[in-house]
């Protein structure tokens, strides 16, 4: 009795965590440790002959958050430093909880992705509708207004990992067609470049990679459904993100020239990802993780970057977030992480687990996306459910 009740209250405590991600994230640690202390509890009383494992290689996570206290050590910003260690502890508790035997997360967290993202964007949806009708406010259709209090670029990067496992494992036969069409349509509207562009890119890869892993065709995703989602995304990514793609041009002429304009998000990530070159060129250990932040704006400041040093921008990569922060160190360890990743995956021939990598590489490359919890306590999870295979035998998704 008192195991099935801790099963029960860690299966919640997996499947609320993505709704406290879309809808604020205050609790999401709260879920996060009441999940990995049942899961412990049960170890301990019922399943203590039971090994810890190292699915997935957890070692690099521990390496990235030691070089994160590490490095923090020489950081004359203290404050941003231990705030930086609270926003990665997952990068700590979601390893050790992969190690302990117990029961399956993946079904948790495909349910709790899968159905908090259709009642997100419906709502979302819904509210862009309301503004439209009511007050004639047609601004709510496109990029930060339709997403929320959530940047579009990471609710985007959600809603891709969301699709990618609908009707493999949630959603079922039944409502795969209408799912398929509100991402198509919702992940158009964010107008996020990076996140229209990723989703493409895994509608197309997937029967490639099926095919590339041994897989038949009638393994993956039907053509029909694939080509639907496509043609939706395409059209509603003209009607609401062709300024935005017309604007990287703009990122050219900073490339071409370091006297071009920064007003845009493309130009301006061309400015932050040469700065903070820069600094890991000047910094080879890094600058401390608590000072990443101040000497960006050091750097923005001495070149007259307004548009990234009014936002305050971080360096919009990953690996030169972990460059800057802990020098030549962090870019080999979190490359390491997706190299684990991708031999993991294809180890087990997870087509599923293998585009999931894809989803967070190609993310990484225009985001720091282990600076927030929307995007560190979601690849993690991510992670540990389709990579660790926690409380699974591996199997593959199809």
């Amino acid at each position: 009795m008192a195991e099935d009740s801790l099963c029960l209250v860690e299966q919640w405590a997996w499947r609320l965590v993505m709704p406290s991600l879309l809808w604020g994230g205050v609790m999401v640690s709260s879920f996060l440790f009441l999940a990995g202390l049942c899961r412990m509890l049960r170890w301990r009383l019922h399943l203590r002959s039971s090994p810890w494992s190292n699915q997935g290689c957890v070692w690099p996570w521990f390496l990235y958050y030691g070089l994160q206290v590490v490095t923090g050590f020489w950081s004359a910003n203290t404050g941003a430093w231990l705030f930086g260690l609270e926003v990665k502890a997952s990068l700590l508790l979601l390893p050790l909880v992969a190690g302990i035997p117990g029961r399956p997360i993946r079904k948790d967290f495909w349910w709790s992705v899968g159905w908090s993202l259709v009642v997100y964007l419906t709502w979302r949806l819904l509210s862009a509708g309301w503004h439209q009708v009511v007050l004639g406010d047609g601004r709510f259709w496109r990029y930060a207004r339709f997403a929320g209090d959530i940047h579009p670029t990471y609710l985007s990067f959600h809603a891709a990992v969301a699709w990618l496992g609908l009707s493999r494992t949630w959603g079922g036969e039944h409502w795969r067609w209408v799912f398929t069409l509100l991402f198509a349509v919702s992940i158009g509207l964010l107008a996020s470049k990076a996140g229209i562009l990723v989703a493409l890119f895994v509608a197309l890869a997937e029967r490639v990679f099926s095919r590339m892993m041994g897989h038949s065709y009638t393994c993956a995703r039907p053509v029909k459904m694939t080509l639907a989602f496509l043609f939706f995304l395409g059209l509603s990514a003209w009607f609401a993100a062709r300024p935005r793609f017309q604007e990287m041009k703009t990122a050219a002429a900073v490339m071409q020239s370091g006297d071009a304009p920064v007003a845009s998000s493309s130009s301006g990530r061309v400015a932050v990802w040469r700065s903070s070159a820069e600094l890991l060129w000047h910094n080879p250990v890094g600058v401390g993780t608590g000072d990443v932040t101040d000497e960006l704006m050091r750097i923005y400041k001495r070149d007259g970057v307004g548009y990234a040093e009014d936002r305050r921008l971080n360096s919009h990569n990953q690996w030169l977030q972990a460059g800057v922060a802990v020098g030549w160190p962090g870019v080999v360890v979190f490359s390491l992480v997706l190299w684990f990743w991708f031999t993991e995956s294809w180890r087990r021939r997870s087509v599923l687990g293998f585009l999931c990598g894809m989803v967070v590489l190609m993310h990484a490359s225009v985001e720091s996306v282990l600076e927030a919890q929307r995007g560190v306590v979601f690849i993690l999870w991510m992670w540990a459910a389709v990579c660790a295979d926690v409380g699974s035998v591996p199997e593959e998704d199809r």
